[in-house]
């Protein structure tokens, strides 16, 4: 239940924070004023896709809404709810594709990796 409250919390204290009226979360996350207002009361526990919907018309994670770090709110920009977007859809590939993506990414790790123990003066075995 403890968590349940939590969820309350930070829906309330961030709509609070943006200056929207319940009617105001209501109307960006496709609900009704009644069902925002049972939510804030502890009268009514969203689903998980509702809580997608708040998430997203907050610009947080999902994560967000029920963590107890309540202090580090900060805005997902447009860019990277893109590429959270785009990872989603990452399901859809074949298996070659996906090994593909992950080949590339490696490869793009492994070079960070490497100019980050250049930048740094460092060097291993594996790189000498």
């Amino acid at each position: 239940m403890k968590e349940a409250l939590l969820i309350v919390e930070n829906i309330k204290r961030l709509r609070k924070q943006k200056g929207w009226s319940q009617a105001d979360l209501a109307e960006k996350t496709q609900s009704t004023l009644s069902h925002i207002n049972k939510l804030e009361t502890g009268k009514y526990l969203p689903s998980v896709d509702n809580l997608i919907k708040i998430a997203n018309a907050f610009d947080v994670s999902l994560d967000y809404l029920v963590s107890e770090e309540v202090g580090n709110y900060e805005e997902v920009n447009t860019n990277e709810k893109s590429f959270f977007q785009k990872l989603k859809l990452i399901d859809t590939l074949d298996v070659e594709d996906k090994k593909a993506l992950t080949r590339i990414i490696d490869s793009m790790l492994t070079k960070k990796k490497i100019l980050n123990l250049v930048a740094n003066g460092k060097e291993t075995e594996d790189f000498r």
